[in-house]
């Protein structure tokens, strides 16, 4: 089902640390710009993978290049002005978290040039690839507007006390969000053999 190598786990682990690392402290810094400190006080303004680290999302990442990270108290009411507030530290974390790779991307002219084509320079290249298209994909699957995902903070302001109770059991929603993609990944792995299938019947 997952026709993975040891060194694409290998890569696409070395760039989840780098997503974890700068998207849980830009959604803490944000917070912390937009007047809620709880995440300082938690230990999440860190570039510690580690602070910000989420079992389910760290095996999505691996198997389906989608992670996402703990989430992070924020805490509306504390914000200067909540519903932009959350929107930004939605939006700006992760959009920050792709200019970062982003950034990444920009200096492979630069080590292709620099250093000799040997194997660790390949590595590296391989690894800024990877952890391009994962913070693409980083981005794009934590938009989705429910816990674990970064989005998910819009229930802080339509439904607090439920985001409460979701994300103290964080491992319920983590587990149905691996099972959907799960789900796509095996649609994605089966639909040649379909469109296969069905050529053959119809022809």
């Amino acid at each position: 089902m997952f026709d993975l190598t040891g060194q694409q786990v290998l890569l696409r682990f070395a760039a989840l640390l780098l997503i974890l690392a700068t998207h849980g402290f830009f959604v803490a810094w944000l917070a912390m710009l937009m007047g809620d400190k709880g995440p300082r006080y938690d230990g999440r303004l860190s570039l510690n993978p580690l602070r910000h680290f989420e079992p389910i999302g760290a095996l999505s990442a691996i198997l389906f290049r989608s992670p996402w990270l703990r989430p992070v108290a924020v805490d509306p009411k504390e914000l200067r002005w909540p519903v932009v507030g959350i929107a930004v530290i939605i939006l700006g974390s992760l959009a920050l978290t792709v200019l970062v790779a982003l950034a990444l991307w920009l200096l492979r002219p630069t080590i292709l040039t620099t250093f000799p084509d040997t194997s660790l320079v390949r590595s590296i290249l391989l690894w800024i690839d990877t952890t391009a298209t994962m913070s693409v994909w980083f981005a794009a699957i934590n938009l989705i507007p429910i816990p674990p995902f970064t989005g998910g903070l819009v229930l802080t302001l339509i439904a607090p006390d439920l985001y409460r109770r979701i994300t103290k059991r964080i491992i319920i929603p983590a587990i149905a969000v691996g099972i959907v993609l799960f789900a796509i990944n095996a649609a994605n792995n089966l639909s040649p053999a379909v469109r296969a299938v069905a050529r053959y019947v119809l022809n």
